[in-house]
């Protein structure tokens, strides 16, 4: 092999590993862009709701917000309303298969009451409440040495169909628009509650107590908006959302 062709091999082999390195380095700083930490949403539980709450709110030590502002919080979060049971059975599958309604059922948590007026469905964020809700009372209930009790879910969504035979017979379901037609907002009763170990529904002045120090609680940290329904016995609740634009620090 002459002088020439040795050069010119060795250009090529010069040329050819710079052309590696440089293959290399793009490579490696393309998978450094795509490693870059994403950051995380922060879910119902995680988030401080009197900071990041995505409509107006401020602490409470009492359980008495008015209509509006629970309408303030569902029509900011909720699902258009359904002006018909048709209407909701005809939108239900997509709006659960696009994770914005959730279907909710009685379980070890919670119970709920035979529905007459409503549908069991909540937005993501009214589920991740009730959990919450659920969870911290049977914590509570611990404290007063009583039979084990589970909370009572007596009323979800509604449809305008619905809400207006209600509005016909009880004097607490405003003939206004209510927030139940959002899918936000739930009522939960201080009259009955299941008895773990009977299997039965009864009063119990323990579980109202309980239940009224948890709402308190999560009112204060603005989790939830609501009022002591005094007719119905029930504790008339519509879930406060975090700004999904609020995100962890990395």
């Amino acid at each position: 092999m002459n002088v020439k062709k040795l050069t010119e091999k060795k250009h090529l082999i010069t040329y050819g590993l710079i052309g590696l390195t440089f293959t290399a380095f793009i490579v490696l700083y393309h998978n450094r862009e795509e490693k870059k930490p994403e950051i995380k949403r922060i879910g119902y539980a995680e988030c401080d709701h009197i900071l990041y709450a995505n409509a107006p709110i401020s602490p409470s030590k009492v359980l008495n917000d008015k209509n509006d502002i629970h309408l303030i919080h569902a029509s900011r979060n909720g699902v258009q309303p359904f002006a018909s049971n048709e209407d909701f059975e005809n939108r239900r599958p997509d709006l659960v298969e696009n994770n914005r309604l959730v279907l909710l059922k009685s379980n070890e948590h919670y119970k709920i009451k035979r529905l007459t007026h409503s549908h069991p469905y909540l937005i993501p964020e009214g589920a991740e409440m009730v959990n919450e809700i659920a969870r911290r009372f049977n914590e509570k209930i611990k404290e007063y040495k009583v039979d084990e009790y589970r909370i009572m879910l007596t009323s979800l969504l509604r449809t305008e169909e619905t809400q207006t035979k209600l509005s016909r017979r009880n004097i607490n379901a405003t003939k206004s628009q209510s927030a139940h037609l959002f899918g936000t907002t739930i009522d939960i009763s201080y009259k009955d509650f299941y008895n773990v170990k009977k299997d039965t529904v009864e009063q119990n002045w323990e579980a109202i107590q309980a239940l009224t120090k948890v709402l308190v609680e999560m009112r204060k940290e603005c989790k939830i908006v609501g009022v002591r329904e005094r007719k119905q016995s029930c504790f008339h609740l519509t879930v406060v959302v975090c700004d999904p634009e609020y995100k962890e620090e990395i």
